[in-house]
């Protein structure tokens, strides 16, 4: 039988802190990414972003965006938010941005 693929723990701390802080977004894809640097840097980051459906002026599809695959850097439209995790899942910093993290 095969086993339920459990998320990564450091989303579901991120999940939880969204929900907490900006409720709105806890229920987009989250994309975590590891991070290089010294020992006492950041060691992930997770990036979240929405679109309003049906209003790109780049005429880019609501599925496109909402996958992360967004070609247009730098969006008014666009709500992102970046989210650096050290190893335990503790959010360091939280940025809010129309740039899209890649």
């Amino acid at each position: 039988m095969a086993r339920h693929k459990r998320p990564h723990p450091l989303l579901l701390a991120a999940q939880a802190y969204l929900g907490a802080r900006i409720p709105e977004l806890k229920n987009e894809p989250l994309r975590l990414r590891a991070l290089d640097g010294p020992p006492d840097s950041p060691r992930y980051s997770v990036t979240v972003e929405v679109c309003p459906a049906g209003a790109c002026p780049h005429g880019v599809a609501a599925e496109v965006a909402r996958a992360g695959q967004c070609p247009i850097k730098i969006c008014p439209l666009r709500r992102s938010v970046r989210l650096l995790l050290d190893r335990g899942g503790t959010v360091l910093q939280e940025t809010h941005s129309t740039v899209h993290w890649s």
